[in-house]
């Protein structure tokens, strides 16, 4: 019985959100978040939706294209928190708007009502790395693009994936496109990561989204008999 009325109470929360999302959705729809990741940023949505992740991290914010489609899923599974790591400043892959994105993502949070759902880390993947200790059900990786860089932001947090947490890296078939930029990474990285026998899952629009589950070879799917001795 208390299960029914918790299912009950939550269904009542979600419908109560409905109205409020409207505009939420408006204005991702009106505004311009000057960023490459484009209608991809829909995938990050269904994936915290259908996953209904008790902790996301995203690297990499920007003016939060990206942390807005995925408080958004929050916001409607009225659970879970994004903690979205940006330096906000200066590097080699700022996006074209601006270094200091801060005030133009925490103006993006407001008008979505998503500050609930999502906490800004204004910090290096390393310095944000440095205490982490929650275990993450879903991780976007979209800060830097070296390959050096990458493989950082994938050996700081790859580890604290929960069992059947998926990280999705963003920029994925860049080398496809013949787009140049010799320092980028992505790519090579994940060739890396699947010669190694991690199951890779690449979407080729905005320049690639890939998602990849941090078991080599994937999680069984049938009960495994005891280990011998």
């Amino acid at each position: 019985m208390n299960k029914f009325l918790e299912q009950l109470h939550l269904r009542f929360r979600q419908v109560r959100f409905q109205p409020r999302m409207a505009w939420a959705r408006f204005h991702l729809a009106t505004t311009d978040f000057a960023t490459g990741l484009g209608p991809s940023a829909s995938l990050l949505y269904g994936l915290a939706r259908s996953l209904k992740p008790d902790t996301c991290v995203e690297i990499g914010s920007a003016t939060g294209w990206s942390a807005c489609h995925i408080g958004m899923a929050l916001r409607e599974n009225v659970q879970g928190r994004l903690y979205a790591i940006d330096p906000h400043r200066t590097t080699n892959w700022n996006d074209p708007v601006a270094a200091d994105t801060l005030p133009i993502l925490q103006c993006n949070l407001h008008r979505c009502g998503l500050e609930k759902y999502v906490e800004i880390v204004q910090a290096t993947s390393a310095e944000a790395a440095r205490d982490w200790t929650r275990p993450i059900d879903l991780l976007f990786i979209d800060g830097d693009h070296s390959f050096e860089g990458v493989k950082r932001d994938w050996d700081l947090f790859s580890p604290h994936l929960s069992a059947y947490g998926v990280a999705v890296f963003h920029d994925a078939t860049w080398d496809l496109h013949g787009t140049g930029r010799p320092d980028m990474g992505v790519p090579r990285f994940l060739e890396t990561l699947r010669q190694q026998g991690y199951p890779l899952i690449t979407i080729d629009r905005d320049y690639g989204l890939t998602l990849v589950q941090a078991c080599r070879h994937g999680r069984p799917l049938t009960p495994q008999p005891p280990a011998a001795g």
